[in-house]
């Protein structure tokens, strides 16, 4: 047991080091400048409109910068070592290709933690937003509940996007949708009432829910973060079995085609 936890350990590390270094352009962008250009259009609203929701929508852009890094990382992590043809050397390595994809999906989730505090940062002290976060404690517990709903939806994608072979062509097509899907921007209980529903079955709703009502304190946080935790394990729960189910085929026939 505690060699796992080792094992899990040190896969997080080194995947944080290898999607935090200066070689990966494309992270690197996600990570530092996306958040820099969603802030630029919410201060031009704010210029030309004066009467929107900073608060909301310095959030807004903070989440959407999470999800984007989560959503091209997390899914991107088992098709880059089915490419270079590794994967069947992850296979043979004396871990569960569940630890492997899960260290992958958390230190994904970690690093979008980076984003977001960037969001707060260049929100503050470039743009002079003031947010106004009553209790930073509970605000930050949230956070946490939103980054393991993060974890586990980045871990459903790395499974969908190595299955499926042509889901990654379909990579920003899933961006926005899951963006308004999930209440970023716009309440689910304003949506249509079939997205409402499937809006609910998603873990990122739930967590996106409760960062907003711990803001203002209000008391429907803790509903929200505990059916986030809920609905998080239940994902986890099935993304393992299918990962069991991808290991025993990869170990029989080598590789994983579409299914």
């Amino acid at each position: 047991m505690q060699g796992d936890c080792m094992n899990m350990v040190f896969l997080v590390l080194r995947e944080i080091k290898y999607f935090t270094n200066f070689y990966n352009k494309m992270y690197q962008f996600l990570l530092f400048f996306q958040p820099l250009v969603f802030l630029t259009i919410v201060y031009f609203l704010q210029q030309l409109r004066g009467d929107i929701n900073s608060d909301r929508f310095v959030v807004a852009s903070a989440l959407i910068s999470m999800w984007s890094y989560v959503l091209y990382s997390s899914g991107s992590a088992l098709v880059s070592q089915r490419w270079s043809d590794t994967l069947k050397l992850l296979i043979a390595a004396p871990v569960s290709l569940f630890q492997v994809i899960i260290s992958k999906a958390l230190s994904n989730s970690v690093i979008a933690l980076i984003s977001m505090a960037l969001s707060f940062f260049y929100a503050r002290f470039i743009y002079g937003f003031n947010i106004q976060i009553i209790n930073y404690a509970w605000f930050f517990i949230s956070v946490l509940v939103l980054i393991f709903s993060l974890c586990v939806v980045g871990l459903i994608l790395a499974i969908v996007f190595v299955v499926f072979q042509n889901v990654y062509d379909y990579q920003n097509l899933i961006l926005t949708p899951i963006i308004l899907m999930c209440g970023v921007f716009i309440p689910v209980n304003q949506l249509p009432i079939v997205i409402e529903y499937l809006s609910y079955g998603v873990p990122m709703t739930w967590g996106i829910k409760a960062v907003y009502e711990s803001i203002e304190m209000n008391s429907l946080m803790y509903t929200s973060m505990v059916t986030s935790i809920i609905v998080s394990f239940v994902y986890l729960i099935l993304a393992s079995f299918i990962i069991k189910k991808m290991e025993v085929i990869l170990r029989k026939h080598g590789k994983l085609g579409a299914m």
